[in-house]
């Protein structure tokens, strides 16, 4: 293979890898937002069908994220991906057994998530406490441009929120606060995985391989 054959295929692989990036940010705005208003309206099983969506599509804009990363910052990334692993198999998990232990009508106070002693309580604060490890240790993969700035930002904001809540609910802390960190989680993950789409729509558009772009 000629080494212009070879650039082709590289660059046609980064163009799917960014398309992949693009609609895995956009479908993930979406089920976040709608993960949101049904855990807010109490919407059980709605709430949990679109909590479990959510782990693969996490999942591959990570992978997507970490095929964006720059060589010499590919450890993060790849922190990342391990990380949502953990976020993966704990979230999984927990929405699963109360997905099929509503549906058999097995549903007890010690699964209730509307307990905060619960068991699912203790799944899901050490869940999302992996997904802020995951977007905390990828956040310094974006190094270039005001918009990588912003999804840099973000996510270290997203990574102390759940390194927070870890720590905040280990010692008790006040139900309210770590409420009120789940609320602007869910102003800031949308809004990061929505920045993130027009970062891999720009790569799109210019055709360009998925590298950081000029410093804007």
């Amino acid at each position: 293979m000629s080494k212009r054959e070879s650039t082709n295929i590289s660059k046609e692989m980064d163009r799917k890898m960014a398309s992949l990036g693009f609609w895995s940010a956009i479908i993930m705005t979406i089920a976040v937002i709608f993960s949101g208003i049904t855990a807010t309206t109490a919407m059980k099983i709605p709430s949990l069908v679109s909590g479990i969506l959510l782990i693969p599509i996490f999942i591959l804009l990570m992978a997507c994220i970490h095929e964006f990363a720059p060589t010499d910052r590919k450890i993060f990334s790849r922190l990342g991906l391990l990380f949502t692993i953990g976020y993966a198999v704990l979230i999984g998990f927990n929405y699963y057994m109360q997905l099929t232990l509503v549906w058999k009508n097995l549903y007890s106070e010690m699964f209730a998530m509307d307990d905060p002693q619960s068991i699912m309580w203790v799944i899901e604060v050490l869940g999302y406490g992996f997904m802020g490890l995951a977007t905390l240790s990828a956040a310094f993969i974006f190094t270039t441009g005001k918009l990588e700035n912003v999804i840099r930002w973000l996510f270290i904001i997203n990574g102390v929120l759940g390194i927070g809540g870890m720590i905040g609910y280990a010692l008790g802390w006040s139900l309210n606060l770590l409420l009120g960190g789940l609320i602007v989680w869910d102003i800031i993950m949308p809004l990061s995985s929505l920045l993130l789409a027009v970062l891999f729509r720009r790569f799109l558009r210019a055709g360009n391989s998925l590298q950081p772009a000029p410093a804007a």
